[in-house]
């Protein structure tokens, strides 16, 4: 059951990932792309939007290696903490910025992926 559970968190990391880059690209990365914003402050921002996708196919790619090798449970530890962190910043976001909670989904998304991942870990 906990491989299961490691390979439903591996699946929904990159899922996640995948929505990332389709619907994130279209609504995030683009505009920032066609902005008027100083070249510095853009790339920066650009790179660092490349970074979250890298970090959350790595995490997919943890939870398989957890799933997959018996003493691969650290390595499930690190990308469950990451999406609990990823969890915990985007509440905290939404509570800060007094925005409506599936304004910005991401809470919701990375919660899943803990959840899963947690069960696993067990």
């Amino acid at each position: 059951m906990q491989t299961i559970a490691l390979w439903i968190a591996c699946v929904l990391s990159l899922g996640v990932c995948a929505l990332h880059v389709w619907l994130g690209g279209r609504e995030a990365a683009r505009p920032l792309l066609d902005s008027e914003l100083r070249s510095i402050p853009k790339y920066t921002n650009y790179y660092a939007w490349h970074m979250v996708t890298i970090v959350i196919a790595a995490m997919g790619a943890a939870f398989a290696y957890a799933a997959l090798i018996p003493n691969g449970r650290d390595v499930g530890i690190a990308a469950l903490c990451l999406s609990v962190a990823f969890t915990m910043w985007s509440l905290a976001l939404v509570l800060w910025k007094y925005r409506r909670p599936m304004l910005l989904p991401q809470w919701l998304l990375f919660l899943a992926v803990s959840v899963a991942g947690a069960f696993g870990l067990m």
